[in-house]
């Protein structure tokens, strides 16, 4: 079983070709609720590289991003996405991982 993901965790879908990077916004046992990297304004992508390894930064942009008027979010099974990060504590770039 794919373990849950964390609000603010970088993942990609696994269910595409090209696996998308993806901000965890919301979990739940059956599914993950997020928003595509590629969808967020420059600002917001810079907020979260800043931020390494505050993850409490990027919840609280996960949370701000989830509770907009308009969010881009979409949701899928907890099985279609696969961690981008080993580690969301430790510094680096969004790059693939196990």
């Amino acid at each position: 079983m794919t373990p849950q993901p964390t609000v603010g965790e970088i993942v990609a879908i696994t269910t595409t070709d090209s696996h998308p990077l993806w901000l965890v916004c919301s979990v739940d046992e059956n599914q993950v609720t997020g928003v595509l990297l590629a969808d967020l304004s420059t600002e917001t992508i810079h907020q979260l590289r800043t931020s390494e390894p505050d993850t409490a930064t990027r919840r609280q942009v996960a949370i701000a991003i989830e509770s907009a008027d308009e969010p881009m979010l979409f949701t899928v099974p907890i099985t279609d996405y696969a961690r981008v990060e080993r580690d969301s504590s430790r510094p680096g770039p969004f790059v693939g991982g196990e």
